[in-house]
């Protein structure tokens, strides 16, 4: 049994893997999102080892383990789905209707479980031909898997971007919802789907130099996993707290047409200019629409319509227009010239260096760095 370079980076990666779900498995915080992650990782964590190990000579002795890489993807897409929407909190708990991700799953089971229930014997007999099983691995079945890794992973972007769309009417800073991550890993995860797809067809029908990238194509998984290790240590706060909306933040939806007069969206929307001017409400960094709506005894709906229909903002652009002004007044007083632009932004409500830029850029068409030269410049 020889150990290539190949080999011994797959089993690298199963083994970081498997540190990385035994970590996740036991967070006490978030802990059902965790514990999806976590079992997703365990079966990458198998599935790499018997790709590390595919050879006659592995499965001829341990022949229970054939075709289980089978059977194991088709779970990747549906964990990975339920993940996203517990993350988001789209459906922070179990739902019935979350069953049916697995039905591909119980197919392929059912399937498959005559050849699961032979006994080893039977088994090697059909591993002796070895050719004949490689070429039963990339048939119809292993084919519909790789059409069921591109639907789920596409559903998964898709929601992502609902939920991504839909923040900006709750909060006001989008940097603590930490979805940064969740976008990337998505991605990622996908690209990496589509250029196994595409190996595995090359393979297939023996395309010539292409065939031979199988099965190095897994290396992106391993990447994959490092790279989430990396970030888990780089930014604890992905998997260690509960920095994600609450359901009901996320479960209210604009108005489609106007429920409150004139007059009354005319008054409400005095109230809330009067909270952000002369309560200045936004400095709070974590100020979101719910804390505007108990503030004002109203429902979010209305605040929101409100907001959208006669403000014309999402309450994300409400609150940080009021920041931007803020950091503006605190950029232009001399007092605060020791301080960096880093800590004049937090000083006026923002929580990140990346949201405060973002923001800045997208409302005055300039870095902070460029427009405090500019001011000052133009004072002297």
């Amino acid at each position: 049994m020889s150990f290539s370079l190949l080999k011994l980076a797959l089993l690298a990666g199963a083994a970081q893997g498997a540190i990385l779900a035994l970590l996740l498995w036991t967070r006490p915080v978030n802990r059902e999102a965790n514990r999806i992650f976590a079992f997703l990782l365990f079966l990458l964590t198998i599935h790499l080892t018997l790709v590390a190990f595919d050879e006659r000579d592995f499965f001829m002795r341990f022949p229970h383990l054939s075709h289980l890489t089978w059977l194991i993807p088709v779970l990747y897409g549906p964990l990975t789905l339920i993940y996203v929407r517990r993350l988001t909190h789209i459906a922070p708990a179990f739902q019935k209707k979350e069953l049916l991700y697995f039905l591909p799953f119980l197919v392929w089971l059912v399937v498959q479980l005559p050849y699961y229930l032979q006994s080893a014997a039977d088994k090697r007999a059909y591993l002796g031909n070895w050719e004949l099983s490689v070429q039963d691995d990339f048939g119809l079945l292993n084919q519909l898997t790789n059409f069921i890794h591109i639907i789920f992973f596409g559903l998964c972007i898709r929601v992502y971007h609902r939920h991504e769309h839909r923040i900006p009417n709750f909060f006001s800073n989008l940097a603590e919802v930490r979805l940064l991550w969740l976008r990337r890993f998505l991605y990622i995860t996908f690209s990496i789907t589509v250029v196994g797809v595409f190996v595995f067809y090359a393979k297939k029908l023996d395309w010539p130099f292409l065939s031979a990238l199988y099965p190095y194509h897994f290396l992106g998984v391993v990447v994959l996993i490092y790279w989430t290790a990396y970030q888990a240590i780089a930014h604890p706060v992905l998997f260690s707290a509960e920095e994600y909306p609450a359901a009901e933040d996320e479960t209210v939806e604009e108005a489609p047409t106007s429920r409150l007069d004139n007059a009354t969206q005319e008054t409400m929307a005095g109230q809330l200019k009067k909270l952000m001017e002369e309560e200045h409400l936004y400095l709070n960094s974590e100020l979101t629409l719910k804390d505007l709506t108990d503030r004002l005894q109203s429902n979010k709906q209305y605040v929101s319509e409100v907001l959208n229909n006669y403000i014309g903002k999402t309450f994300y652009d409400f609150v940080n227009d009021y920041r931007i002004e803020a950091f503006k007044r605190l950029a232009a007083d001399p007092v605060n010239s020791h301080l960096t632009l880093l800590a004049l932004a937090l000083e006026a409500g923002f929580n990140s260096k990346a949201t405060f830029n973002a923001v800045f850029k997208k409302k005055t068409g300039l870095t902070p760095s460029a427009f405090y030269k500019e001011q000052h410049i133009s004072e002297v």
